[in-house]
């Protein structure tokens, strides 16, 4: 797999270049293209750098989960633009994006080390949703509560 952003790609105008970081960068993430066995991501660069590794790690979660594009279509214009996803794939990735980049020994290792959020969240490079949702998950939070309610 290679990972390029907008601005790796070659031959893509000023124009649209202006387009996806300036005029329009909140309106995607990332995509992966494949030609046969080879991949590229492209990511967004606008977004911070850990949105960037939640979405290059959501992106590498569907090429180990064997997930294909549902369906594409290309517009008037030209473009070649996504028509539908399969929700339940993109749950699978976001689920398989999270665990890798927050595994359980990691989060055990924030909470048993009394990590604060920020301290946890700049060590592992991702958002503190990422991190609360991860907790949320996986129960370390309440594993931890229960396990000291029971030695005291």
């Amino acid at each position: 797999m290679v990972v390029w952003h907008e601005q790796d790609i070659q031959g893509l105008s000023e124009k649209d270049i202006g387009q996806l970081t300036q005029k329009d960068p909140d309106s995607w993430s990332a995509f992966t293209m494949r030609f046969r066995d080879k991949y590229l991501v492209v990511y967004n660069s606008t977004q911070s750098p850990p949105r960037q590794n939640s979405v290059v790690m959501h992106e590498l979660a569907h090429i180990m989960l064997g997930h294909e594009l549902t369906s594409a279509a290309i517009t008037e214009e030209g473009h070649f633009v996504p028509m539908t996803y399969n929700q339940d794939q993109e749950d699978e990735a976001d689920w398989l994006a999270g665990t890798l980049l927050l595994p359980r020994p990691a989060l055990v290792k924030i909470k048993f080390g009394n990590m604060i959020d920020d301290v946890a969240t700049d060590q592992f490079k991702v958002s503190s949703q990422m991190l609360k949702w991860r907790r949320r998950m996986t129960g370390v939070d309440y594993q931890f509560v229960a396990a000291r309610n029971r030695t005291l």
